[in-house]
C-alpha cells in the first residue's frame, strides 16, 4: 500500500494565468496538506494514487481533484462570484445583486442572531445599517421599536412595512425565527416604493424556508435557555435604612415602620431566573415537479418578573406543484399562530422601589403584609392575586397560479385571506395596590381583525442580442380590512372569586366603561416596473404605484408614487479589465416618493359624534351627543421624497466587500392633531396635513473573510449609520403651533406632572426641553440655571438639554470556524443619545424616607428639596452591548446514513454593556414624539443562556 504512495506537485494559478499565493490544498479526509508558495507552486509527500485533493482559497470556488495515479497536477481556479450573483428578494421578483439600483440590504440564515429569539425582529437587530431595533424592557409582551433611517411621522411610531412571503401587510410574530430562510430590507425609496403609501418607514421582506425537489427531510431544531436579571437597582437594604435611621436620629419616627423584623430585598421577590424553551420540527422533500414543507414550533418562555410568561404554537404548511410542461404552478400556504401571553404589570417595579425593606412579605400568622399608602403595595401580592391574561389566535392561508404563457411571458394571480383575534382578561383583586381604591377591577377586551387580499401581476423578461435584459412588470392589488372590538370593565365587586368572567356584577358601571366599535378599509392598487440592465455595466430601474385608499378624503383618495434609480457597474467596463484586484464596483442613484397612512383611523375624515351627556326633560333624563370629530375632506398620505447614492464594491477575490451611501429624506403633509377655536369648529381639535420633516444620513457596511482555509475560517462585518433629524415645518396659514410640549411625565413624590421633551421647527425630534441643572450643592439644592436672567427660576428658563436620538448606530459580527467547531460573537450600540432617568427623579431623592424606599445613589447625591425635572438627570446614553456569544460543534455523520446534520450549541446574549449611563439599561423606549427615556415603572433586561441542538435526517 505505501508504495502506492508518491509525491504529488503542481502549479495553482488564476482565470488569467497569475500564481496564486497561499492556496490551501489537503488530501481529502486526512490531515495532510500545504500551501502554494510565491510562485503558486506546491508539493504533498505520500499521497495515495487514488486520493483526492481539494483546493480552497479566499474569493475562490473550492475545487477537488482526484490524483488518479498522477505526479503532476495544476489547476486553474475560477473566481467565487456567488456573492455577486446572490439572488435577492425584491419588491414583486428577484434580482441578481449585481443588477440591483436601490439600496437593499439582504441577511440570511447563517447571519441571524443566534440564541432565544421572539420573531424576526430579534434576528435581524443589529445586523442592517440604519434599521435601528430598540427593545425598551424584558417584557415578553413589549414589542421592539424599529425604524429605518430616523423618524418619517408625528403619529405613531412608522416602522417598516411587512411583506411575508410577497403578501403584503404582514406581520412579525406570524411566522417562528426558526421558518425564516432570509430577509431583505428595502430602505430607500427607489425600491421601496412598488408598496405605494405604506412604505415611507421602508420595507422589511421576509422569506420562508420551502421544500425542494429532493429526498425528504427531517429536522429539528430545539433549545433551552434561563435568563436573570442583567441589571436591577441598588435599593437601601434593611441594614442600609436602618443605619440612616439612627445616622439622622429618627429611632422614635421609624418605631413605626421597624417592626416587623424583617429583611426584604423586594426585586428578589418579584424577579426570577426565567426558564425557556424551544422546539422546531419540519418535513420537506419533493420531486422534480413538486415541493412541499410543513413545521411546527413550540415555544414557552418565562419572563425574569414572576407575573410574566409567553407560550407560542405555530404550525406552517407549503405545497407547490407544477404541471402542463412545468407552464403552470400551483402554490398553497396555511398558517395558525396561537399565543398565551401573561404580560407583566410595571407597577409592580414602582412598588418594590417604595416599599420599605424593612416590611414582610406575609404577617406572622401567614396572611399578606401590606400597606394603603400612596404609591405603597406589596408587590408580590400583585403578582400572586391579579391576573393579566392575552390569547392571540391568527389564522391564515393563501394560494397563487403562476402560469408561463410563454418563455418570457409569466402571469400570477394570489389570494389571501386571514382572520386574526385578540381577547385580553385583566383582573385586580380587591385587596392589591391597583384594586384597593375601585374595589376590585375587572376588564375584557375583545377583538377580530379580517383582512382578504387579491393581487395579480404580469412579467415579461427578455434578452437581446446578447447585452440587454429588460423586466417588465405590470400588477393590480385589492385590499380589504375589517375590525370590531367589544371591550368592557366594572369595580365593587361583591366577591373576587370570579375575578374577570362576571362583570356584570360589579357595582359602578360608567358610562366610559363599555366600548363598541366597528370599522373597515380598503386599498386598490396599480403598479408597475421596468429593470433594464445592459452587459450588467448600464442598469435603469422605474417604478410607478397609484393607490386608492378608502381612509382618506374625499379631494385626495387617490395617490402616485413614482422612483426611478440607475447603477454603473464600472468593473464590468472593458477599460477596468486590467485591474485584477477589483471584483465589482457599482455606482447607484435613486429617487422616489412613497407614503404613509399608518396611525390614521379608517374614518378620519369624517364628522363623528359621540356622547356627550344627559339632559332633563319632562320628567325624564336623555342621552345626548356632540360632534366628537370635526370632518376634514383634504386629508392625505405623509409623503415621504427621498434621494440615494450609493456605492458597492469588492476586492481582492471578495476578500472585502462593501457598501456606502448617503441619502436625504423629507416627509411632507405629516398628520398632526392640531388645536382649533369653537367656533367656527364644531370640536377643538382637527386632524391636518401640516408639518414637514428632513432626515439626512450616512451608511456603511464592510464584510471581509481575512482568513480562509481548509481548516480555519474568519468573518467579519461591520455596519454604522449617521442620522440627522430635523422637523423643518409645524405651521401653516390654518393650522399653527409655535412648539409642543410633549412627554407627560407624572406620579413621582413630590414633584408635580409636567413634560420633558418639545418638538419646534428646526431641531429634531426626541428634544429634551426643561430646566438647565449645574449639579447640586452643599446644602443639596439643584443649581438652576436662570436662562432669562430674570433672579427667578420658572418655567420660562427651560430650555435644550439634549437629545434622544444618536449621532451614530453600529454592529460588529464575528465569526470563526476550526475544524467542526464555530464561534461568534457580535456587539452592538450607540454614540451620541442622551436618555431621561426617571427612575433616578423618582426613587434617588432622600427626601422620601424614611416612609419610603430609596436606591443608594440618594445618599450619596444628598438632595435637600422636592424633585424637579431638570438637565441633572438627562445622562449620556453612549454605549457598546455584547449582545451575542455562541460557541457550536459539528459532529461528523458521515458514517451515520440516517442523519445528514447534528450540531449543539451554547449562546450567551446581552452579556454586558459598557456605558456611563447610571440607569437599568441605556436601550430605551424609542417610539412616538418623546422618546429616550427610562419610565418610572420599568422591566429589568435579561441576560440569558441557552443550550441547543440542530438535527437533521
Amino acid at each position: 500500500m505505501f508504495a502506492q504512495n508518491r509525491t504529488v506537485r503542481g502549479t495553482v494559478t488564476d482565470a488569467s494565468g497569475e500564481p496564486l499565493i497561499g492556496v490551501t490544498v489537503q488530501v481529502q479526509g486526512t490531515s495532510s496538506g500545504t500551501v502554494t508558495d510565491l510562485d503558486g507552486k506546491f508539493e504533498l509527500e505520500n499521497v495515495p494514487a487514488n486520493a483526492v485533493l481539494d483546493f480552497s482559497y479566499v474569493g475562490m470556488q473550492p475545487q477537488s481533484v482526484a490524483v488518479n495515479g498522477r505526479s503532476t497536477i495544476d489547476i486553474t481556479m475560477r473566481e467565487d462570484v456567488a456573492a455577486l450573483d446572490e439572488v435577492v428578494v425584491v419588491g414583486y421578483g428577484t434580482q441578481t445583486r449585481r443588477e440591483i439600483t436601490g439600496s437593499v440590504a439582504n441577511v440570511s440564515e447563517k447571519d441571524f442572531n443566534k440564541g432565544l429569539t421572539k420573531d424576526a425582529a430579534d434576528l435581524l437587530q443589529g445586523k442592517v445599517a440604519g434599521l435601528s431595533i430598540t427593545s425598551a424592557s424584558g417584557d415578553l409582551n413589549d414589542s421592539p421599536t424599529i425604524r429605518l433611517r430616523g423618524i418619517n411621522t408625528l403619529q405613531k411610531d412608522n416602522g417598516p412595512f411587512i411583506v411575508i412571503d410577497g403578501v403584503p401587510g404582514g406581520d412579525l410574530n406570524s411566522v417562528a425565527p426558526q421558518d425564516i430562510e432570509s430577509i431583505s430590507v428595502l430602505k430607500d425609496a427607489s425600491s421601496a416604493a412598488i408598496y405605494g403609501s405604506r412604505s415611507a418607514g421602508g420595507v422589511i421582506l421576509i422569506t420562508t424556508k420551502r421544500g425542494s425537489g429532493s429526498a425528504q427531510r427531517i429536522s429539528y431544531d430545539g433549545y433551552i435557555a434561563i435568563s436573570t436579571a442583567a441589571n436591577k437597582p441598588e435599593m437601601l437594604s434593611a441594614q442600609d435604612w436602618r443605619n440612616y435611621v439612627t445616622e439622622h436620629g429618627l429611632q422614635e419616627q421609624a418605631a413605626a415602620f421597624d417592626r416587623y423584623n424583617a429583611d426584604t430585598n423586594w426585586f428578589d421577590e418579584i424577579l426570577r431566573t426565567g426558564f425557556s424553551q424551544n422546539h422546531s420540527l419540519s418535513l420537506s422533500g419533493g420531486s422534480s415537479a413538486s415541493n412541499y414543507r410543513a413545521s411546527v414550533n413550540y415555544r414557552n418562555m418565562e419572563g425574569i418578573m414572576k407575573d410574566n410568561t409567553f407560550e407560542n404554537f405555530n404550525f406552517r404548511f407549503q405545497f407547490s406543484q407544477r404541471a402542463i410542461d412545468n407552464k403552470l404552478r400551483i402554490g398553497l400556504t396555511g398558517v395558525a399562530n396561537i399565543r398565551n401571553i401573561s404580560p407583566s404589570d410595571k407597577s409592580n417595579s414602582m412598588l418594590a422601589s417604595n416599599f420599605l425593606p424593612v416590611y414582610p412579605v406575609y404577617n406572622s400568622d401567614g396572611s399578606w403584609f401590606d400597606l394603603t399608602e400612596w404609591n405603597q403595595g406589596n408587590p408580590l401580592r400583585q403578582i400572586e392575586m391579579n391576573e393579566r391574561n392575552i390569547k392571540n389566535v391568527d389564522f391564515y392561508g393563501n394560494g397563487d397560479i403562476e402560469f408561463n404563457f410563454t418563455q418570457d411571458l409569466i402571469g400570477k394571480l394570489t389570494l389571501y385571506t386571514q382572520r386574526k383575534s385578540f381577547d385580553y382578561s385583566r383582573y385586580d383583586h380587591s385587596e392589591t395596590y391597583n384594586g384597593r381604591d375601585p374595589k376590585g377591577f375587572a376588564q375584557r377586551d375583545a377583538r377580530t381583525m379580517d383582512k382578504n387580499l387579491l393581487e395579480s401581476t404580469l412579467t415579461y423578461n427578455t434578452v437581446f442580442n446578447n447585452a440587454h435584459k429588460v423586466t417588465l412588470l405590470g400588477g393590480y392589488s385589492w385590499e380589504q380590512n375589517d375590525f370590531q372590538r367589544v371591550q368592557a370593565q366594572n369595580r365593587f365587586f361583591i366577591t373576587d372569586m370570579l375575578k374577570a368572567n362576571d362583570l356584570q356584577s360589579g357595582q359602578n358601571l360608567l358610562p366610559e366603561d363599555v366600548l363598541s366599535e366597528k370599522n373597515m378599509y380598503r386599498l386598490i392598487s396599480f403598479f408597475g416596473r421596468l429593470n433594464y440592465a445592459y452587459k450588467e455595466r448600464y442598469m435603469l430601474t422605474a417604478t410607478l404605484r397609484y393607490d386608492g385608499s378608502s381612509k382618506f378624503g374625499s379631494n385626495n383618495k387617490w395617490g402616485t408614487f413614482p422612483s426611478v434609480s440607475a447603477a454603473w457597474g464600472v468593473s464590468q467596463e472593458e477599460f477596468m479589465k486590467d485591474v485584477t484586484w477589483l471584483d465589482d464596483l457599482k455606482f447607484r442613484v435613486g429617487y422616489g416618493v412613497t407614503g404613509n397612512q399608518d396611525g390614521l383611523d379608517p374614518y378620519k375624515t369624517l364628522e363623528l359624534y359621540g356622547r356627550s351627556g344627559s339632559y332633563y326633560d319632562q320628567g325624564n333624563w336623555y342621552t345626548s351627543y356632540k360632534i366628537a370629530q370635526n370632518a376634514n375632506p383634504d386629508l392625505k398620505w405623509e409623503q415621504t421624497s427621498s434621494l440615494n447614492i450609493g456605492l458597492d464594491f469588492s476586492i481582492f477575490k471578495n476578500v472585502l466587500n462593501g457598501t456606502v451611501e448617503w441619502y436625504r429624506k423629507k416627509t411632507s403633509d405629516m398628520l398632526y392633531e392640531y388645536a382649533v377655536p369653537t367656533p367656527p369648529f364644531l370640536h377643538d381639535r382637527i386632524m391636518a396635513n401640516v408639518g414637514d420633516m428632513l432626515n439626512t444620513g450616512f451608511e456603511f457596511a464592510l464584510s471581509s473573510t481575512p482568513i480562509r482555509n481548509s481548516n480555519f475560517t474568519w468573518t467579519t462585518s461591520i455596519n454604522g449609520s449617521f442620522n440627522h433629524n430635523e422637523v423643518t415645518k409645524l405651521s401653516n396659514e390654518l393650522y399653527s403651533t409655535s412648539r409642543l410640549y410633549v412627554g407627560d411625565v407624572g406620579g413621582i413624590r413630590g414633584m408635580s406632572a409636567t413634560t420633558s421633551s418639545i418638538l419646534e421647527e428646526g431641531y429634531p425630534v426626541g428634544q429634551f426641553y426643561m430646566l438647565k441643572c449645574n449639579g447640586i450643592d452643599e446644602s443639596g439644592k439643584y443649581i438652576i440655571e436662570d436662562i432669562t436672567g430674570d433672579g427667578e427660576i420658572t418655567d420660562a428658563d427651560r430650555t435644550y438639554v439634549g437629545d434622544a436620538q444618536p449621532d451614530f448606530v453600529f454592529g460588529w459580527q464575528n465569526t470563526f470556524n476550526y475544524k467542526k467547531w464555530d464561534l461568534s460573537f457580535f456587539f452592538r450600540g450607540t454614540v451620541g443619545n442622551d436618555v431621561l432617568n426617571i427612575g433616578k427623579i423618582a426613587y434617588s431623592n432622600s427626601q422620601s424616607l424614611i416612609g419610603a424606599n430609596v436606591r443608594k445613589e440618594a445618599l450619596k447625591i444628598g438632595l435637600t428639596q422636592a424633585p424637579q425635572m431638570c438637565s441633572y438627570y438627562v445622562e449620556d446614553g453612549s454605549h457598546i452591548r455584547l449582545d451575542n456569544l455562541s460557541i457550536g460543534y459539528n459532529f461528523d455523520t458521515s458514517r451515520i446514513g440516517w442523519l445528514n446534520n447534528a450540531r449543539v450549541y451554547i449562546t450567551g446574549q446581552n452579556l454586558f454593556v459598557i456605558t456611563n449611563y447610571t440607569g437599568l439599561d441605556p436601550e430605551v423606549r424609542m417610539d412616538g414624539v418623546d422618546p429616550g427615556k427610562e419610565e418610572r415603572e420599568f422591566y429589568p433586561k435579561p441576560r440569558t443562556f441557552s443550550l441547543g441542538v440542530s438535527l437533521s435526517f
